[in-house]
């Protein structure tokens, strides 16, 4: 069953480190960093900034349902980390005068998506993202020299590391009462889902992934192993083996 109480105790845990750190004086892009991540960095800026209200209200409603007031406390914690995100980010763009963006169509897809979902549907696209998310981080904190991005990109690959683990024990619980079938069909849906949404990313995403050697292929493999980690019985034997271990260790 889903450790409510625990996640809840985690993410509070964790507020006190929502406090966007200031750009240092000497934080610089080169001309030609600045044309490789500019576009990029806004786009994922913009994907996190959600207001989250439709993944809220869908928690708050599953946790009146099913007897789990906590778990709209936890979707706002949750939401307040990917928040926390944007601002940094945002930060990080002012200081370097990159232009904000207001709109994407791979963003507005994933928002409209979400709002025609149920709950557990809008968690599989979340952390859907939140694995082509961690992978992306990964790449862009190698295609820069700029030392606060690159730490940036750390934190955020240490934070993702923690919302996967929580969305993976959380879709766990929600696919666990079906049948192996079912299961089974969801869970093919689900990865077809993200080796698309990872063909999407690496198109639009193009010049950061392909500097630091990514091809598409490579892209949605590395996406596809995340999977594997987080979702599947063999990756949830080798968490609970390396005692709650952070995934971006491994």
């Amino acid at each position: 069953m889903f450790d409510w109480n625990y996640w809840l105790c985690e993410f509070e845990a964790r507020v006190p480190r929502l406090v966007v750190a200031r750009v240092p004086p000497n934080s610089v892009l080169t001309r030609e960093e600045r044309a490789r991540i500019a576009d990029s960095i806004g786009t994922f800026q913009l994907g996190e900034q959600s207001e989250g209200r439709t993944l809220l209200r869908f928690a708050r409603e599953f946790g009146a349902r099913h007897s789990c007031p906590a778990l709209g406390l936890v979707t706002e914690l949750f939401i307040r980390e990917e928040q926390h995100h944007a601002a940094q980010l945002r930060e990080f763009m002012l200081a370097h005068g990159i232009v904000l963006k207001q709109r994407n169509w791979t963003d507005s897809i994933f928002r409209q998506v979400r709002r025609l979902a149920g709950f557990e549907t809008a968690v599989t696209i979340l952390v859907t993202a939140e694995m082509v998310g961690f992978v992306y981080y990964r790449a862009l904190g190698r295609a820069t020299q700029n030392t606060y991005l690159r730490t940036i990109c750390r934190q955020m690959c240490a934070d993702e590391a923690v919302h996967l683990r929580y969305e993976a024990e959380l879709l766990r619980t929600l696919r666990g009462a079906r049948p192996r079938w079912l299961r089974g069909l969801v869970e093919l849906a689900h990865r077809s889902l993200l080796a698309i949404a990872a063909r999407v990313v690496f198109r639009e995403h193009r010049p950061v992934l392909e500097f630091v050697g990514h091809d598409a292929r490579s892209f949605v493999k590395d996406c596809r192993s995340l999977y594997r980690t987080v979702l599947t019985a063999e990756g949830k034997r080798a968490i609970s083996q390396r005692g709650r271990a952070r995934l971006s260790r491994s």
